[in-house]
């Protein structure tokens, strides 16, 4: 089982906003539950951790862009507002199906008791982890190794 590595002190480590340190702290996390064992609590916690992540990536995505990610003052927009906010402005999600899928397993973990196998939650992290360090790379030039455990990243092909 892989441990998180420690990170170094927040005065070495490049300054990236709240939003977008917690998508590595749920994406740290789920992966740990994902490498952890293959019983329907980690996966289950795994999906619903990881896709945490990716909506908070694209939520960040739209808010370094210079738009509120805010539909009111005490409510951010749904997934499904980011994804619309980005295609405004011309950003393409080429995984945006695979992506879809993952949000709809964890609707379905989240509001209908859903045990999701060890292969779809395979499928679904791996898919995940894809996208994030594609998205991060080109849209907001960060390296998601800088800030998810190598650990986990390196059996993530």
């Amino acid at each position: 089982m892989a441990k998180a590595k420690k990170h170094a002190s927040s005065k070495s480590s490049p300054k990236i906003s709240p939003l977008l340190r917690s998508a590595f702290e749920v994406l740290n996390h789920g992966l740990w539950h994902f490498f952890r064992s293959d019983t329907s609590t980690d996966m289950k916690f795994a999906l619903l951790h990881v896709d945490q992540a990716v909506e908070l990536v694209l939520k960040e995505c739209v808010r370094s862009s210079g738009r509120s990610i805010y539909r009111n003052p005490k409510e951010t927009i749904t997934i499904w507002g980011a994804y619309d906010a980005l295609a405004e402005l011309n950003i393409a999600i080429p995984e945006k199906p695979d992506l879809e899928l993952l949000h709809e397993e964890r609707n379905s973990i989240q509001h209908k008791f859903a045990n999701p196998s060890a292969e779809d939650t395979a499928f679904h992290v791996h898919k995940a982890v894809k996208f994030i360090r594609r998205f991060l790379k080109g849209e907001l030039k960060i390296d998601v190794k800088d800030y998810v455990s190598a650990e986990y990243l390196d059996q993530i092909p």
